[in-house]
């Protein structure tokens, strides 16, 4: 018997677009590097200067802090505008993580060692000769983190979309899971889907663009494009353009911070 309609994923055609007179840069995980993420937009409203008939769209793909040196700088500045462009900042694990520890799910402490520390730090706590596998040096830590946590950047990651569309595009942080229309799917899976996700060859409703998970060089396939290429372990910020039926690399981006050496990664 054949599924209700709703329920049946019709895959997206074949070289998919995005709207007529648009174009669109996405960028993948920015991990806390303030530097690649402003060199990023000044090249996106430089593009939007030069082309001012278009409709110009940034996407940031999510996981904003942890691991680099200035996840708040990050924070602040995607608060803000890009000149000439609509700026649509997805949330990622790392921001969900955040919001976790902060309230004190004690699953989320992990969130220290995967980076966390350095966003910490980044709001002005002292982390020197902090252990992170500590509970008692944690419980300090959300203390004071609580103190100096901007509340407008709180309910700024609160705020974030967990997916955008354009087009036969769909940006999410993670993926999707596969035989599940992309209005049906989990939070879970959107920010945290990988072994599920990656092998698949599934054509869903759009063309999936991600990040989560860091590959060398921005990954194009038939039915997903991975934009993350590993900025806070030393590669680059990696961006792609789509207009028409075209997708290409607008920019890749080398780090200037020091690459992070992580306790753990996610």
């Amino acid at each position: 018997m054949l599924r209700p309609m709703q329920n049946r994923i019709v895959p997206f055609p074949i070289p998919p677009r995005v709207p007529a007179g648009t174009s669109i840069i996405a960028f993948g995980d920015v991990h806390g590097h303030l530097d690649l993420v402003e060199d990023m937009l000044a090249r996106a409203s430089a593009r939007a200067r030069a082309k001012p008939d278009r409709r110009h769209i940034v996407v940031s793909l999510g996981d904003l802090v942890d691991r680099g040196p200035d996840s708040r700088g990050v924070v602040q500045r995607l608060m803000g505008e890009v000149s000439g462009c609509e700026l649509h900042v997805i949330r990622g694990n790392h921001e969900t993580l955040l919001m976790s520890f902060l309230k004190g799910d004690p699953d989320a402490n992990v969130w220290v060692k995967w980076g966390g520390l350095e966003t910490i730090g980044s709001y002005g706590v002292d982390i020197q000769g902090a252990n992170p596998s500590s509970p008692t040096d944690i419980e300090a830590l959300r203390k004071e983190f609580r103190a100096k946590m901007i509340p407008a950047h709180l309910d700024f990651m609160r705020t974030r979309r967990l997916s955008v569309t354009f087009g036969d595009y769909f940006f999410v942080h993670a993926g999707a899971r596969p035989d599940v229309p992309l209005a049906q799917q989990k939070e879970h899976d959107l920010i945290w889907i990988r072994d599920e996700f990656l092998p698949s060859g599934q054509r869903f409703e759009k063309k999936i663009v991600h990040g989560h998970t860091p590959v060398d060089e921005a990954d194009f396939r038939g039915n997903r494009i991975n934009l993350d290429t590993g900025a806070c372990y030393g590669g680059t910020l990696t961006a792609a353009i789509f207009e028409d039926d075209d997708a290409r690399v607008f920019a890749s981006l080398p780090a200037r911070s020091p690459a992070w050496h992580p306790y753990g990664t996610v």
